[in-house]
């Protein structure tokens, strides 16, 4: 055997990445299988495809075959027929931030652009749709704070469908000739300043009289689900990275590593990034992070002792360590990144049995924690966690099946689970967040440095 062969879990990897790529090369033939009637969520009842979705979409298998296409140009003519059926969609899609709509197929076509600068006329067009819906939703928000409104939603700053996400594509979208526009400009500079304005805080009136507390506080009233309402009567704080203050800490460190000096920038990214240390908890394995926080708690003398988290991208150490780490590579705090690498190496060493996430896939799965364990271990070259990387991209590639359509399946948990042998049900999702491309996404190799799709993860 030549001494230039890859190693084993190098070509298992590949040959993972590889399979998946073919078996999404048709964008037909995924919507056939992803549409099925009966590939459904078991607990909403929906269809596991939604055409124009980085989750579960083609914008999301668009994204694996532009990479791909980056460094082996034979996957372009692929890429781009994904990237036009997500066209053919655009019509019948809603918009609900970064992950649906006209801002995911921007992601797309940013990422199928490549070096060579492809498909510079529609992402003008989407930039700008992107501009102008930022602003109109912009303006909801400064509307309700006038009129005397407190607290606010996931949607004025979330990662996934909030404003945070698509201030991530403006930023890459200023800084392209072919997207940049006053339009562009000044929906970004706004939505810079409404992220900063929203880590400030606030005084609310709270149960036991008026408290002060940060500013991205999500009152019960505004809360996504009757069950969140019951569990929050007097609102949450989320600290997480698909829906709490991580996604936002991400956006101004990379808005700050841009140069956009947006009057209290530092200070907001500050504010964030302490208030998480503040929230580190403690168990056997080390320290780590929990998901939310209610108002009791945020409001106490005393942290508690134990609050729920995944070890997940979306909730969780792994994705407030990887705000945390960027941040303090832009703002020059070494306590941050510090602090980060000690979350990712407890979790690493907890019992993977309290990790509470399940299957590959990127959200809630191993995909998505191997992609952060990933980012910071090249970041930070730190021992540890570059064997984690190793030992997760074995747990992923132990998921492989390859009688399942696009190779592997996403796991989901049903009201029934707890009465039954089987907690999940596997279903066929073709996308980035909730499917096979993200996970051959999270398998490409590192040491190249960030990757175009990162950015959907706030790594970036």
């Amino acid at each position: 055997m030549s001494s230039l062969a890859p190693p084993p879990a190098v070509r298992a990897s590949s040959d993972a990445v590889a399979l998946v790529a073919r078996r999404l090369a048709d964008p037909d033939a995924v919507a056939a299988v992803a549409s099925r009637d009966d590939n459904r969520d078991p607990v909403y009842d929906a269809v596991m495809w939604g055409p124009l979705t980085l989750a579960n979409g083609l914008p999301g298998t668009a994204l694996l075959h532009g990479e791909l296409a980056r460094e082996d140009p034979s996957w372009r003519t692929v890429a781009h027929r994904h990237l036009a059926a997500a066209g053919r969609a655009l019509p019948t899609a809603p918009s609900r931030g970064l992950f649906s709509g006209p801002a995911a197929l921007l992601a797309a076509a940013q990422t199928c652009a490549g070096p060579q600068g492809h498909y510079a006329s529609l992402r003008r067009r989407l930039a700008d749709w992107v501009a102008a819906d930022q602003s109109e939703r912009l303006a909801v928000f400064a509307a309700r704070a006038e009129d005397g409104g407190q607290g606010v939603d996931w949607a004025a700053y979330d990662l996934v469908n909030g404003l945070s996400g698509t201030t991530r594509l403006l930023l890459d979208a200023v800084d392209d000739p072919a997207e940049r526009s006053p339009a562009a400009a000044g929906a970004l500079r706004d939505s810079l300043r409404h992220l900063v304005a929203l880590t400030e805080p606030v005084t609310v009136a709270g149960p036991d009289g008026p408290r002060t507390v940060p500013g991205w506080w999500v009152p019960a009233a505004l809360q996504v689900s009757e069950r969140d309402r019951a569990a929050y009567p007097h609102g949450d704080f989320n600290l997480g990275m698909a829906h709490g203050i991580a996604g936002p800490l991400t956006v101004l460190a990379t808005a700050a590593e841009r140069g956009h000096r947006e009057p209290g920038l530092p200070e907001a990214a500050h504010r964030v990034s302490e208030w998480l240390l503040g929230w580190t908890l403690h168990d056997e394995a080390g320290p780590y992070w929990p998901a939310r926080v209610g108002w009791a708690d945020e409001t106490a003398g005393d942290r508690p002792r134990a609050l729920f988290t995944r070890t997940a991208w979306c909730y969780g150490t792994p994705g407030v360590a990887a705000a945390l780490h960027r941040a303090g590579e832009v703002f020059g705090q070494p306590r941050w990144r510090t602090a980060a690498v000690e979350g990712l190496r407890a979790a690493l060493r907890r019992d993977e049995r309290r990790w509470a996430i399940e299957g590959p896939t990127v959200c809630h799965g191993y995909a998505g924690l191997l992609a952060v364990v990933s980012r910071v271990a090249e970041a930070s070259g730190d021992p540890e966690l570059r064997a984690g990387r190793e030992r997760l991209t074995a747990k992923v590639l132990d998921c492989l099946d390859e009688e399942a359509p696009f190779a592997f399946r996403h796991l989901m948990r049903f009201p029934a689970a707890a009465r039954s042998p089987v907690p999940h049900r596997a279903v066929d999702v073709a996308g980035m967040l909730e499917g096979a491309a993200g996970v051959a996404l999270a398998l490409l190799p590192a040491g190249s440095g960030p990757r175009p799709w990162d950015r959907c993860l706030g790594l970036a």
